[in-house]
């Protein structure tokens, strides 16, 4: 009996600490930081002979887990000189999966996207245990049409040939 107290005293805790944490998320900016590269091997990875695409174009979109609905969707975003973007959000997205997703590379050399780094997920939520607002996004690429010498010495110096 005398555990009682305790245990509602810890409930009490809980319960208010959640409450604290739901209204923070609310109207909360969360930054979203990313890089958009070629790769002039050809692969599907980012290896160090791939280049950062000055004005790539990217977007956020967030769907609603259940019915697929827009909840968000972002303006385009330019990427800087180096690939790198940022996208500022504001909320929390916690009902819904949020991808930032391949628009256009400016470069006509460079602009077949990769199969499996089209879209990376992000969480925008405070919900699910990641702390502070700033996310950061797997890198997106795209991939020149042909590969350039060089490209076999790299990979095989990382055991892939």
């Amino acid at each position: 009996m005398a555990n009682i107290p305790i245990i509602a005293i810890l409930f009490v805790a809980f319960c208010v600490s959640t409450f604290f944490n739901f209204a923070n998320a609310v109207g909360m900016t969360f930054i979203v930081v990313g890089h958009v590269y070629c790769n002039i091997c050809r692969v599907e990875f980012e290896i160090t002979l791939s280049q950062g695409i000055d004005e790539a174009i990217v977007k956020l979109e967030c769907r609603n887990r259940i019915d697929q609905s827009y909840t968000y969707q972002s303006k385009d975003i330019v990427a800087d000189k180096r690939g790198n973007y940022e996208i500022e959000v504001t909320d929390d997205y916690e009902e819904s999966d949020c991808d930032v997703i391949m628009v256009t590379s400016p470069r006509q050399d460079c602009n077949d996207p990769t199969k499996k780094w089209r879209k990376a997920r992000v969480v925008l939520t405070t919900m699910e245990g990641v702390r502070g607002n700033v996310r950061f996004a797997n890198r997106l690429g795209f991939k020149k049409r042909t590969s350039l010498p060089g490209c076999n010495k790299v990979l095989k110096e990382m055991g892939l040939f």
